[in-house]
């Protein structure tokens, strides 16, 4: 007696999907998908790309062998500036020499509004109520030592066919973030893609290496300040309408935190480490470096801990 034949039964038309197939749609999505979130990430051009399109960074090439022959004469092994205070300098070739000092060196500075603190009981309420800024460096903030800093200045060679691409140089300031949701993951995605496993998202700062006219400060919401710079109180131009939220919390800053720009039509005069008007001809001035000479550099204002 013929014994039935058990066959397969499928509750609908078509082939079955197995395992394998499933893994072989899933390969091919992958091959086809990351390579084109890595040359085209489905997000907006950060400032540094737009940048790069009229503009070139300034600085060495970190990666060229240096000479270490130590039987040459003394020479100067590496000229840094530091375009925002206590964060990541920049290293370059060569640098003009401006009447405060190396050009794009320490146009700005972080600071944070402070009270008066601690106070006694019988300290006027109108005391208790001022407020003051009050610049800060690495020895507050640490993780201002970990702000990436580039100036970038026009490149002649980009800005051919751009009639109106501008002429000014500009400095971006990056520190890396993670934002919630989804959005924060897809960019945490496309960083890991376009600069390696290591890379993080970031969040940049685009300011104007000069300074801005009296146009731009109106426009902006900019205001004049007095801000403590050690024992110097100069009044510079506060443009912390460009700061995000972020960073703030980024470095642990718990008051109100601002940038502040030097404004070259008042400079801070140096008198400490410094000849005198009456020797010199006239007096030295600087912007938000230490009130060192050039030529008296103190060990934070050569690390840029300062």
């Amino acid at each position: 007696m013929d014994q039935p034949k058990l066959t397969a039964r499928r509750d609908g038309p078509g082939p079955g999907v197995d395992a394998g197939g499933i893994l072989l749609v899933l390969v091919t999505i992958i091959v086809f998908i990351l390579p084109a979130l890595i040359y085209f990430p489905p997000m907006l051009p950060s400032k540094t790309e737009a940048l790069l399109q009229t503009h070139s960074p300034i600085g060495r090439d970190p990666r060229r062998d240096r000479d270490r022959d130590g039987n040459r004469p003394a020479q100067v092994r590496s000229l840094c500036v530091y375009p925002v205070k206590s964060c990541k300098g920049i290293e370059v070739s060569r640098s003009k020499v401006m009447p405060a000092g190396l050009q794009f060196d320490r146009l700005y500075t972080f600071a944070q509004l402070k009270s008066p603190f601690p106070v006694s009981l019988d300290t006027p309420e109108s005391e208790k109520s001022q407020h003051a800024w009050e610049f800060i460096t690495q020895r507050h903030f640490p993780l201002l030592a970990t702000l990436e800093v580039d100036v970038y200045v026009p490149d002649l060679a980009k800005t051919r066919g751009h009639g109106d691409a501008s002429g000014d140089a500009f400095i971006v300031v990056r520190f890396p973030w993670v934002d919630g949701g989804f959005l924060g993951a897809l960019r945490w995605l496309v960083a890991k893609l376009g600069r390696g496993w290591r890379a993080m998202p970031e969040k940049e700062i685009l300011l104007p290496a000069s300074f801005p006219s009296p146009e731009e400060v109106q426009q902006c919401g900019y205001s004049y300040e007095e801000l403590r710079v050690w024992r110097d109180t100069p009044t510079a131009l506060n443009m912390e309408a460009e700061l995000p939220r972020e960073l703030r919390l980024y470095l642990g800053v718990s008051n109100r935190l601002g940038i502040f720009r030097i404004d070259p039509a008042r400079l801070r005069n140096v008198y400490r480490c410094a000849p005198t008007e009456v020797d010199a001809g006239y007096q030295p001035v600087i912007g938000f470096q230490d009130a060192v000479s050039s030529f008296s550099l103190s060990p934070t204002h050569a690390l840029g801990l300062d």
